[in-house]
């Protein structure tokens, strides 16, 4: 099955395509992930695993939401390393909303948004809220998650060895081996950084510790990981995020 893209469709094309397929919308950030990866990190997954998704399944994929919310120290390494681009909560939800809404305008009836940046979360959430308390989706179908939702700690553990918590895995393992195996050129293999700091989950403070910034702005550890283990995580990914949508839309 090849991959629909919506901005090569044409307007005669696209009320047909989304009445019958599902969008997908990627959703990523512009965000420093350690000295061996790209800032495009998220918004690059995102859409390499929305390809992978599309065919597999009937599904138009929009043009992917480059830049996020705001990074924080110790779940994204914070703003303490250049490169980092971000929106703020407020202006983010509001552009959300009006992304979700115009697709729903347009026809679409299922629209699954696909989150790869950690800070995006609760401001999608709350997009599609204030798009539902405005009747923007009373024909609409909406899903929206994080990759890593439908992967579960004993499943990182099998394929790494080792699992920090999804705070912690900023620029390390997960991310580092998703963009080994889907663009290996972009990561610079003479610069993994294993950081040893405990990261603590769900705490904030100012000024920040430099500790909770990680080790050159990654969270946890990078240097074990091989093509094997590159191979299995998108495998899995791939697999649990089609499950879960052939069963909703079953």
């Amino acid at each position: 099955m090849s991959v629909i893209r919506y901005e090569y469709l044409k307007w005669t094309e696209v009320q047909e395509m989304l009445k019958n397929n599902i969008l997908i919308i990627p959703v990523g950030s512009i965000e420093q992930h350690g000295p061996q990866l790209p800032l495009g990190v998220d918004t690059l997954i995102a859409d390499k695993l929305s390809e992978e998704i599309s065919t597999q399944l009937d599904a138009v994929i929009a043009p992917a939401i480059t830049y996020g919310a705001r990074s924080l120290p110790n779940s994204g390494g914070g703003l303490s390393y250049p490169g980092t681009i971000y929106v703020k909560g407020n202006t983010i939800t509001d552009f959300y909303k009006e992304i979700i809404q115009a697709y729903a305008s347009a026809g679409a009836k299922k629209i699954f948004v696909l989150n790869a940046h950690w800070e995006n979360e609760a401001f999608l959430f709350e997009a599609v809220e204030q798009c539902r308390e405005g009747k923007h989706l009373d024909d609409t179908d909406i899903m929206v998650t994080s990759w890593w939702s439908v992967i579960n700690d004993d499943e990182m553990l099998d394929i790494f060895g080792y699992f920090p918590g999804w705070h912690a895995e900023h620029a390390g393992q997960a991310e580092t081996a998703l963009i080994n195996y889907y663009i290996p050129k972009s990561v610079d293999l003479n610069k993994l950084v294993d950081c040893n700091n405990l990261i603590p989950a769900g705490i904030y403070r100012h000024p920040v510790p430099i500790q909770w910034t990680g080790c050159q702005g990654v969270l946890s550890r990078t240097k074990h990981v091989t093509d094997e283990m590159s191979k299995k995580l998108s495998e899995l990914v791939n697999r649990k995020l089609v499950q879960l949508i052939r069963e909703w839309k079953a």
